[in-house]
């Protein structure tokens, strides 16, 4: 059962630190799944300065944090994408990011974070929403097909 002192908010300016910790905690996760996700020396201020404050700001994303007595425990960031014009298909939802610290899973806790997000798309007349999980991954895998997601496409990669 999911702890009920937990709030889910939208991210504030004094969310910023905590997330730019948890944004590393979570970069740690992917790299023990595939180390091209080692981030890089001084990343935190790059994180914050080029991609979470710009999320913040945008009208077309939601940074949500789950906040435990004041500490952030979880954060995920959803955006809503226009097509190109080379593509016969209406604006959809990304979930581009989703995490909540060790302490924290299995609580109930990211469940509770993707109804909130699905609530904002709803809202904002989203019917398609995709996302992208590590094929690696099998945690992330098995929590998004739980939330109804299943395989659209596969990403291939090859080392030279």
């Amino acid at each position: 059962m999911a702890n009920m002192t937990i709030q889910i908010i939208r991210a504030r300016e004094e969310h910023v630190t905590e997330l730019g910790n948890l944004w590393m905690e979570f970069m740690r996760y992917t790299q023990d799944v595939d180390p091209v996700f080692t981030p890089q020396d001084g990343a935190i201020p790059v994180f914050i300065r080029e991609y979470l404050h710009p999320a913040m700001e945008a009208e077309n994303s939601l940074v949500l944090v789950a906040l435990d007595d004041e500490k952030v425990a979880g954060y995920s960031y959803s955006l809503i994408n226009e097509p190109s014009n080379l593509e016969d298909r209406a604006k959809y939802g990304c979930i581009h990011d989703l995490f909540i610290t060790a302490t924290h899973r299995r609580k109930g806790l990211g469940d509770r974070m993707v109804a909130e997000i699905m609530k904002w798309f709803h809202l904002n007349d989203i019917h398609r929403v995709e996302l992208n999980v590590l094929a690696q991954n099998q945690v992330a895998s098995s929590f998004w097909r739980k939330q109804g997601f299943t395989d659209f496409k596969h990403t291939l990669y090859r080392l030279l």
